[in-house]
């Protein structure tokens, strides 16, 4: 019997394709998107939930808006123009616990829900520069976990060792929507294509079918 779970969806190609996998091995409930102010928050939930049509799987938006009060970071600044240079550094698109609180806030649903599993996309590439992305935070926050949840909720990543040009052909082995990611920490329309995010998400696309 597949475990139940419930999916962390950005819309980014890593939420992406691990949403595409976790309809596989799992029964997701529904999936989570996080709006918390982030200049992106439009167009990812626009993307997740088409994302979310395709695969067959409820979507749900959570605001955090709390975050207003974290406004001097580059990510939660929503008005004005701002350049791709700006999102180059990692300090430039650090949020501080994003990941910590987002895995809460699902174990608490999973919890009421009984879900066991909550599905992340990690990878590690990004995992070099941000440590909520590696192996170490995963089975970390699992141990923190077995004590906050009376089931034991636990997190899992199917992409968590893998590169970016690795899971994008993942995604394309599971029949991923990778048409609909949305990857770019700007929050334009279109993705700008110059910013860290789109970057990594062109050279994956590029070494795997060789087009931008």
């Amino acid at each position: 019997m597949k475990a139940r779970s419930i999916i962390l969806l950005s819309g980014g190609l890593d939420s992406t394709v691990c949403a595409a996998i976790a309809c596989e091995r799992t029964y997701p409930l529904f999936a989570l998107t996080f709006d918390y102010g982030q200049r992106a928050a439009k167009m990812e939930i626009a993307a997740s939930r088409r994302i979310c049509r395709v695969l067959g799987v409820k979507h749900k938006v959570v605001r955090l808006p709390f975050f207003k009060d974290l406004a001097r970071i580059a990510m939660l600044k929503r008005s004005g123009k701002v350049s791709s240079r700006a999102f180059g550094r990692t300090r430039s698109v650090w949020v501080p616990n994003r990941n910590g609180l987002f895995i809460n806030i699902a174990a608490c649903y999973a919890e009421y829900h009984t879900a066991k599993v909550i599905v992340t996309g990690f990878n590690r590439e990004e995992a070099a520069s941000f440590p909520d992305n590696s192996p170490s935070f995963v089975r970390t926050v699992n141990a923190a976990l077995r004590w906050s949840t009376l089931n034991r909720v636990r997190v899992t990543s199917y992409t968590l060792d893998m590169t970016k040009k690795e899971i994008y052909r993942l995604g394309m082995e599971h029949g991923a929507p990778l048409e609909y990611v949305y990857s770019c920490y700007v929050g334009r329309k279109k993705m700008c294509g110059r910013c860290a995010s789109c970057r990594r998400l062109i050279r994956a696309r590029q070494g795997v079918i060789g087009v931008r």
